[in-house]
C-alpha cells in the first residue's frame, strides 16, 4: 500500500511539473478568460432577452451581455481544460509507457492525471467565478462555479482520452478547440435561441450551461442539471484507461513474465 501512495505521489507530481510548463495554457488562463469576458461585457448589446431551460422548466429573463458573458466563460475554461489535460497526456505519452515498461503501476498514473485534473478543475472554476462575479452580483456564484466545474471535468477527460488516442500536437488543439466552439455555440441562447435540436442533449454542455445561466440570474436550483456533464467525464476516462492498457498491454507481459531457469552449466 505504501508503494502504491509513493508511485501515485511521483506521478502526480510529475504531471502538475508538466502543467506548469505548459506556458502556453498558464498565458490563456491569465490573460484569455478575463479579457474575452470583459470584451464581451464592452461589446455585446445590454437588451433583455426571455430564454427557455429545458432541463429546469423555466424561462429566464435576462442581458444578453450577461448572457454570452456566462457563454463565454464556459468556452475559456472547456477549451483551456481540455488543451492542458491533452497536452499533458500527449507530452508525457512516452515516458509513461517506458515508466510501465519499467515495472511502474498503470493504475497509479492515470489517476494521477485524474487528480490533477481535480486540481485543474478547482483553480480554473473559482478564477472563472471570481470574474464573473466582478463584472455583476450572480444570483448564485457557488451554483455557477458547480456548473463550471461540471464543464471542465467534461473536456478535461475529454483531452486526457485525446492524448492517449491521437497521433499530433496539432489533431489535438483543434479537436478541443472545435468541440468547445460547436457545444458552446449551439447550448447559447443567444447563438442559438431555439436550443431544441434533435440530439442536443447529449453534448457535453447541455446540463452545465443551462444551469450556469439560470443559477446567474434565478434562484432556481440547477445542481441536478449540471451534473448531467458527468457521465461525459466518466466515459472519456473509461475510454482513457482502456486505450492506455491496450497499448501498453505488451510492456505490462514483458514486465511481469519472469524468465524461466536455464540449465546448470556441467563441469569441465
Amino acid at each position: 500500500m505504501r508503494h502504491q501512495w509513493t508511485a501515485f505521489g511521483v506521478a502526480f507530481g510529475l504531471t502538475l511539473t508538466g502543467h506548469l510548463r505548459n506556458r502556453l495554457a498558464m498565458a490563456m488562463t491569465a490573460f484569455f478568460i478575463p479579457t474575452w469576458i470583459y470584451l464581451v461585457r464592452a461589446t455585446a448589446l445590454n437588451k433583455n432577452i426571455t430564454f427557455h431551460t429545458s432541463t429546469l422548466g423555466i424561462h429566464v429573463t435576462a442581458s444578453m451581455n450577461r448572457t454570452i458573458q456566462v457563454s463565454s466563460a464556459l468556452h475559456a475554461v472547456t477549451v483551456i481544460a481540455g488543451f492542458m489535460m491533452f497536452m499533458a497526456t500527449f507530452s508525457a505519452r512516452n515516458m509513461d509507457q517506458r515508466l510501465v515498461l519499467a515495472g511502474y503501476p498503470r493504475l497509479q498514473l492515470l489517476a494521477a492525471k485524474v487528480a490533477a485534473l481535480l486540481v485543474i478543475t478547482a483553480l480554473l472554476t473559482g478564477y472563472c467565478t471570481v470574474l464573473l462575479e466582478l463584472s455583476w452580483p450572480l444570483t448564485q456564484p457557488w451554483a455557477v462555479a458547480a456548473a463550471l466545474a461540471a464543464a471542465i471535468l467534461a473536456y478535461g477527460g475529454l483531452g486526457v482520452m485525446a492524448g492517449f488516442l491521437l497521433r499530433g500536437e496539432l489533431e489535438g488543439f483543434f479537436v478541443v478547440v472545435m468541440a468547445t466552439l460547436i457545444d458552446v455555440g449551439m447550448q447559447s441562447p443567444v447563438s442559438n435561441p431555439a436550443g431544441d435540436q434533435a440530439g442536443l442533449e447529449t453534448l457535453p454542455l447541455f446540463g452545465p450551461a443551462q444551469a450556469a445561466l439560470a443559477a446567474a440570474f434565478t434562484d432556481t436550483a440547477t445542481f441536478s442539471c449540471a451534473v448531467r456533464a458527468l457521465p461525459w467525464f466518466i466515459a472519456t476516462s473509461i475510454m482513457a484507461v482502456l486505450i492506455f492498457c491496450a497499448r501498453t498491454r505488451h510492456y505490462h507481459r514483458l514486465t511481469t513474465a519472469a524468465p524461466e531457469p536455464g540449465p546448470c552449466p556441467a563441469n569441465a
